[in-house]
């Protein structure tokens, strides 16, 4: 890890800020493992000594974007970060219309909804609405999903040229969740032409035994595939996956609609 440090900041654009380059990756550090760490942990991770570390970290305390738990020598992420993550998702329109139209979603189906966009190698969720009764049981935003098990994933890269996706998709270990899931980057692609012939996607019990996803891409004013909507549930019957992937595919062209893109007559 010490020498792909050194290689990155060797190899680092010439602008490019080494303690700005620094505390970001701390940062990421706690994007990534989502738990306390201290400062041992982090320095080890990111190749770093550990002073300059713990006052890097020290910085980022003093400014609220890590608070320290209590009784303990770890850090975990503060209110601070959460305020900087705010201002993207209520400064879009594709966050703030997107949430408009889950709460369509969630109206009509019943299930939890969620906005999600492509992020390098995985699926990062932007917005989520849920049900009452489920208000507590999801916490998704600004999660991150693997593209191979989940509609949203299979939405956001269909419509990709089939170069991109597989180098996407090269370091995927299709790891085998329930006897439904996709195995193979053959497999993947063929899933691919299926979703976009139908307009959307579906996970078919692929993550999780009873569970079944929709998702729908929503297009930017220059037709391209900059987002998906989904929503998700236990039980839904084999002769309702039709109806429920129109349903989303019809609200995620609506949300389309409202970001600029108009389809050609």
């Amino acid at each position: 890890m010490m020498e792909e440090t050194k290689k990155a900041g060797k190899d680092a654009p010439y602008y490019m800020i080494q303690s700005v380059d620094r505390t970001l990756s701390i940062q990421q550090c706690f994007i990534d493992e989502r738990r306390p760490l201290g400062v041992s942990e982090v320095a080890r991770k990111l190749g770093l000594n550990k002073s300059v570390v713990h006052r890097l970290m020290l910085t980022l305390l003093s400014h609220g974007y890590l608070q320290q738990v209590k009784n303990t020598d770890k850090y975990m992420v503060g209110p601070k970060a959460f305020e900087f993550g705010s201002v993207f998702t209520n400064s879009t329109s594709l966050a703030d219309e997107g949430k408009k139209i889950l709460i369509e979603l969630v109206d009509r189906i019943g299930f939890t909804a969620h906005l999600a966009i492509l992020e390098k190698d995985s699926v990062l969720y932007l917005v989520n609405v849920e049900p009452d009764h489920m208000k507590y049981l999801f916490g998704a935003v600004g999660q991150r999903r693997p593209i191979y098990n989940t509609a949203l994933g299979k939405c956001l890269t269909a419509w990709l040229p089939e170069e991109q996706t597989v180098k996407i998709m090269e370091g995927c270990m299709f790891e085998k969740m329930t006897d439904h899931t996709i195995t193979s980057l053959e497999a993947f692609l063929k899933e691919l032409e299926r979703v976009r012939q139908l307009g959307f996607a579906v996970d078919n019990e692929e993550s999780n035994y009873g569970v079944r996803c929709f998702a729908a891409p929503v297009l930017n004013q220059d037709g391209d595939v900059i987002a998906a909507i989904s929503t998700s549930g236990y039980g839904v019957a084999e002769d309702k996956i039709n109806d429920m992937g129109i349903t989303v595919k019809s609200l995620a062209s609506q949300l389309s609609r409202r970001i600029g893109y108009f389809a050609n007559p």
